[in-house]
């Protein structure tokens, strides 16, 4: 017979990764399923270099450090790990839930949800840049020593473009960005050091057309108060406009959802039995939906227990670091 796990957590992103480590603390058996090459959801692919200081206790720490972490906490217990394998379908048999992939499939008594904004990929702007994708233009960042000695533009206006140009104000060469109005969904503080720094802002200016010469992009910006058209000689343009989050596939698994994700109770169960989901995913009925990591791994802990209850009724509700021995951990 096939290994039963007790827990398939879908999605190792970091909540899903918090997830798979209390799971193990709790001494549960742990399959993750990864959809990406590796762990780390969104904070591997966005921010990896993002300094993050939101986390008790810790004042400041950047993405790839923190996944980094998260890994070696959750390999501790040795939970089996499917990276590139994307989960098609979810049916019960009897009492477990057999998990089929697109490459395999495997059999849990219990699952939880960690997949974040589910499928995500970038906005486009409505131009044609379909030649220059990859070659200089651009939607994430994957490693900001890149940009080092380079002509920089990034097109955007939210928290992830205002919180690049401050990363990598002080590496590229020279770095410019263009928004399309005058107010910014960033923080404040960030808009303020944006504002006050060396980088060329340049506000109510689109990106409208992309060409090459010598090597070099050429980029067409045009002010929508003048209609003037400038141009910009660059080597990478960095579009950080936004995302587009597809979850549909939680529909198909017959999983009741409203505007903010799949619907769940107060311990993270969704509207079918023995499927939690935590994290951005997760739109809890009598809470306020705040995606925060610290809420997020709470969340992620509050579901282990749940399970941990149903599956040893007779076990603690929960246990504190304290009452497990450093040998266990």
């Amino acid at each position: 017979m096939s290994q039963v796990y007790d827990i398939a957590i879908i999605g190792g992103g970091p909540v899903g990764m918090w997830a798979g480590f209390y799971a193990g603390f709790r001494g549960l058996k742990v399959l993750m399923i990864e959809s990406t090459p590796e762990l780390g959801g969104q904070v591997s692919f966005l921010y990896p270099d993002k300094e993050i200081s939101d986390l008790p206790g810790i004042p400041s720490i950047k993405g790839r450090t923190l996944v980094d972490n998260l890994r070696e906490q959750l390999m501790r217990f040795n939970p089996d790990i499917r990276t590139n394998e994307g989960v098609l379908d979810i049916d019960e048999e009897g009492d477990v839930f057999k998990i089929y992939t697109n490459k395999d499939s495997y059999t849990a008594k219990f699952i939880i949800l960690s997949t974040g904004i589910g499928v995500f990929t970038p906005n486009k702007l409505p131009i044609n840049l379909d030649s220059y994708e990859g070659h200089g233009v651009i939607y994430f960042v994957k490693d900001k020593a890149h940009f080092k000695g380079r002509k920089l533009l990034i097109v955007g206006g939210g928290n992830t473009a205002v919180d690049w140009a401050l990363e990598l104000k002080d590496i590229a060469k020279e770095l410019t960005l263009i928004h399309r109005r005058d107010v910014f969904r960033a923080l404040e503080k960030n808009v303020q050091r944006l504002m006050n720094s060396n980088i060329k802002v340049k506000l109510f200016y689109n990106l409208i057309d992309v060409n090459q010469e010598n090597g070099e992009l050429v980029a067409s910006i045009q002010s929508s108060q003048s209609n003037d058209i400038e141009k910009l000689h660059v080597d990478d343009i960095l579009i950080l406009i936004g995302y587009k989050a597809d979850m549909s596939i939680a529909k198909k698994w017959g999983l009741i959802m409203n505007s903010n994700g799949i619907k769940v109770d107060d311990y993270f169960q969704t509207s079918r039995k023995g499927i939690y989901a935590v994290g951005d995913t997760a739109s809890p009925d009598h809470m306020i939906k705040e995606n925060l990591l610290v809420i997020e791994f709470a969340q992620a802990t509050i579901a282990v227990n749940a399970i941990k209850k149903s599956l040893e009724p007779t076990a603690p509700s929960f246990v504190h670091s304290t009452t497990v021995t450093q040998q266990e951990l």
